[in-house]
């Protein structure tokens, strides 16, 4: 147990160092999609709750589609069990049919 220690704390600490860098990356992702005027996910959700009031959001995704990004969130309308699909353009931030 004494030896054990000693590695699963300098494990502990190096795994804890690492998190800031990869946070810091998709924080850079993020910023720069901003800059080009994309949609984020926080901005897809919102505007999908904006038309949907009080429904839930199981899923946010981004995929390519159309030649650019598309996020697809899994909904579940407010009053109904059913989940449904709704695409949010990843520039205009339309939601699409």
């Amino acid at each position: 147990m004494k030896r054990s220690l000693p590695i699963l704390l300098a494990l502990l600490l190096s795994c804890s160092a690492a998190l800031p860098s990869i946070h810091a990356a998709g924080g850079a992702r993020e910023n720069k999609r901003l800059q080009e005027g994309k949609i984020t996910k926080n901005q897809a959700e919102h505007l999908v709750l904006q038309k949907y009031p009080g429904a839930k959001i199981n899923k946010c995704v981004l995929t390519q589609s159309h030649g650019h990004g598309v996020w697809m969130l899994d909904v579940v309308k407010a009053g109904t069990n059913a989940t449904a699909k709704v695409q949010v353009d990843g520039l205009s931030g339309k939601i699409l049919p």
